[in-house]
């Protein structure tokens, strides 16, 4: 085999190496953080498929990937986060609700009203 053959397998490893070794870290820091609630309103689902080179004919078993964005009823940024499918096709556009989160980690979301929980506290 020639030389640059190992040079090419030794970058690419490194690369896995390193994106794992990000996603530890990324993981780590989520579970450090403290829960934070707010109160949110699903302000957009995206469902987009997941396309794999050369496969473009075949869309018998196209899968997909799933994201909400929720954004926070007494203003500020919006967040987007992947979800499962079984979540995704729970929850529904214009929706609101108690989401919470832990880092940049989606950790539930229960739907309801903010309104009447402002006025049970009353």
């Amino acid at each position: 085999m020639p030389w640059w053959w190992f040079l090419v397998m030794t970058i690419i490893i490194g690369m896995v190496v390193f994106q794992l070794w990000r996603n530890v870290q990324q993981r780590r820091w989520d579970s450090q953080q403290p829960l934070h609630s707010l109160w949110v309103t699903v302000s957009k689902r995206d469902e987009i498929p997941i396309t794999r080179p050369g496969k473009e004919n075949e869309d018998l078993h196209t899968r997909y990937r799933y994201f909400l964005e929720f954004t926070p009823l007494e203003g500020g940024e919006s967040r987007r986060f992947q979800v499962k499918r079984k979540q995704f096709d729970q929850l529904t556009q214009d929706l609101e609700g108690e989401l919470t989160i832990q880092g940049s980690r989606l950790v539930s979301f229960e739907a309801g009203q903010a309104s009447a929980q402002d006025s049970e506290g009353q």
